[in-house]
């Protein structure tokens, strides 16, 4: 091989080697970018997911109301049915004392 076929083929595989780093390099450019685009993207989403959970904070309390209203409601059942029993305690007293003080 003579000096000038040496130095073709080294400058063939220095502009291959050339060509190879500069496509390396545009796709090393390229997923940097996208890698930016998706943590702009999740930084957007992150937001807007912090915003909904604000926005349903009064959702999850309404689950706290029913339950304090299903133990009102138990509550009043339990008077209700107390009450009653004593207007029927009251009722069969006044008349057993009604009917005594006609003896």
């Amino acid at each position: 091989m003579t000096d000038t076929e040496l130095w073709s083929a080294w400058w063939l595989w220095m502009g291959v080697a050339t060509l190879v780093i500069l496509i390396a390099a545009a796709l090393l450019v390229t997923i940097w970018l996208t890698a930016r685009s998706i943590l702009a993207h999740a930084r957007r989403a992150l937001a807007a997911a912090e915003r909904i959970r604000e926005s349903t904070m009064p959702i999850w309390a309404l689950e706290t109301t029913n339950e304090v209203a299903g133990q009102i409601l138990e509550t009043v059942q339990s008077i209700e049915a107390k009450g009653g029993k004593l207007v029927e305690a009251l009722e069969s007293h006044a008349g057993a004392a009604g009917g005594m003080s006609n003896v």
